[in-house]
């Protein structure tokens, strides 16, 4: 019995104890769970709750600014770098600019003086062509005064025999008839390389008759008289080529040859008219270089 009322006595101790701290705690809105609150105690733990709330959003933002912050200045380090690339750029486009411009510069004065250098070479050309010009009417002044003189009567004496020569050639004449014009110049030209003259000359005439490039076959019908020497029967055909095409490319051996053909029928005076038209007309041609400087 005695032993249950120290124990009662304890336990009433205990209690009062406790109940003593629960009085002490109420109202404060400190505590993690607060109670005995009065209305204003109660709206001061709101507050109290939304301030710290506030903190927190508070914190989070500032950490988010932190971090923007740091993105920030990330971002700006890599502008800073193509800002320094942007530079280097312009500093490379400026050089290539002032190279390009003095490349322009170099162009255009290449440019001016392949100008001067053609200009110059159309002054030639020009001087030249009033050369040849000049020549090739003092050569046809020549050919008309030769059909004055008893040239003529040769040409015609030559004619009378080459149309003979071509009459008796019956059988030539009628295996030419059964070949094209282009073929019949052909066998000429082949004959005369192969120094077959006769073979040769026969076409050439049968060609000339025919109308058939007349101004090329009378030439070589001249060059196979001049290589046979009879200098005074090639000087019609030279004659005749130049009258119908003055400007093939065969001219200065023409004019040569004709120059030569009358220095060996004794003929001096036409001889050197001819020397001279050819110097004249064709200076740089080696036919020219050959002639001789006569006045």
């Amino acid at each position: 019995m005695k032993r249950n009322f120290i124990f009662a006595a304890l336990f009433g101790a205990a209690s009062f104890l406790s109940a003593e701290v629960s009085v002490f705690d109420a109202g404060n809105i400190n505590q993690d769970t607060p109670y005995g609150l009065t209305e204003n105690e109660k709206i001061l733990l709101k507050n109290k709750q939304k301030v710290e709330k506030l903190n927190q959003n508070i914190g989070s933002v500032q950490s988010d600014i932190a971090n923007a912050q740091e993105n920030i200045e990330g971002l700006r380090t890599v502008l800073d770098g193509i800002n320094a690339n942007n530079q280097k750029m312009d500093s490379r486009i400026s050089d290539l600019e002032n190279r390009v411009n003095a490349n322009d510069l170099n162009l255009t004065s290449e440019i001016t003086e392949l100008k001067k250098s053609l200009k110059q070479n159309q002054d030639i050309q020009e001087k030249n062509y009033k050369k040849i010009t000049q020549a090739i009417s003092e050569l046809t002044s020549l050919i008309d005064s030769m059909n004055n003189q008893d040239t003529k009567s040769a040409k015609t004496d030559l004619e009378n025999s080459d149309k003979a020569k071509a009459n008796s050639s019956t059988v030539d004449k009628l295996n030419f008839d059964d070949k094209k014009l282009s073929e019949v110049l052909e066998y000429a030209d082949l004959a005369y390389k192969k120094k077959d003259y006769d073979n040769s000359k026969s076409a050439y005439l049968y060609l000339v008759d025919k109308n058939h490039k007349p101004a090329y076959s009378n030439f070589m019908l001249g060059e196979i008289l001049y290589i046979q020497k009879a200098y005074k029967e090639a000087i019609p055909h030279y004659q005749k080529s130049v009258e119908l095409y003055d400007k093939a490319d065969y001219m200065p051996k023409l004019l040569y040859h004709t120059a030569i053909s009358f220095d060996k029928i004794g003929d001096k005076n036409s001889a050197n008219k001819f020397y001279h038209a050819l110097k004249q007309a064709y200076p740089n041609s080696k036919e020219a270089k050959a002639s001789p400087n006569r006045k």
